[in-house]
């Protein structure tokens, strides 16, 4: 980072992160804001340019034809890995769908309940030297406290691994959902899950799982469990 984008950075103050869903607010504007925010932190990423159109069916199918061209049949060990696959299915699922997307990392909500709750503190931080495995075992954590999803920039969402998460956690009949994707606008389009974005593009996304001793990225397919799961931090009654 430039001296003068230190020195922007210092007088900028992000704002302020919801304390329950209904602060949460629209989901566009978040994601400008976490736009703003990753340029902040040194990562030239564009603005959105949003599409008023939708590209994603109500089909399965049709969704799944755009992972087939990543050589993904199966979603069900992305469970615990949503940096990692998110990261590897982006620029199949752009060039698939026609339309710019977006890796994106930010906090889950559902119901009152923050599920991962990174603060704008926490994304500067990892941004600067990855995720420190010793950070994780100092607060004593068995995963990583974000959540990764894709944004298409028509505003719908890709959520390509926390069904086969819950499915995971939860087991007995939640198994049935192992392998799942679910798509759509938020909110609403998962259940009563809540997206709010912190961070977003590719640059800013490898900086913070590039950290060579807790590498959380995927080039290639074989990289996709190359890497042992590093948890999920789910909170479930």
């Amino acid at each position: 980072m430039s001296i003068f984008n230190k020195l922007l950075s210092l007088t900028y103050r992000p704002p302020a992160l919801p304390r329950g869903v209904d602060e949460i607010g629209d989901y566009k504007k978040r994601f400008t804001e976490a736009i703003e925010f990753t340029n902040r932190c040194g990562f030239k990423e564009p603005a959105a340019k949003w599409l008023d159109r939708d590209v994603l069916g109500s089909d399965e199918a049709s969704v799944r034809e755009a992972f087939s061209a990543a050589g993904i049949d199966d979603l069900g060990s992305s469970a615990g890995q949503c940096l990692k696959w998110c990261h590897y299915l982006r620029p199949f699922l752009e060039r698939s769908l026609g339309v710019p997307v977006r890796l994106t990392i930010g906090q889950l909500w559902t119901s009152e309940t923050v599920i991962y709750s990174p603060t704008w503190e926490d994304i500067r931080r990892w941004s600067e030297s990855g995720i420190d495995p010793v950070e994780l075992a100092r607060e004593e954590r068995v995963g990583v406290n974000f959540h990764a999803w894709l944004t298409l920039e028509t505003g719908e969402i890709i959520e390509p691994t926390m069904p086969s998460s819950i499915a995971m956690v939860r087991g007995g009949k939640s198994r049935e959902i192992l392998g799942g994707i679910s798509w759509g606008r938020e909110p609403g389009f998962f259940g009563g899950h809540r997206y709010v974005p912190l961070a977003v593009g590719n640059a800013i996304a490898e900086a913070i799982g590039g950290n060579p001793y807790f590498y959380l990225l995927a080039r290639a397919k074989e990289d996709l469990n190359d890497y042992p799961r590093v948890g999920v931090l789910y909170a479930l009654a």
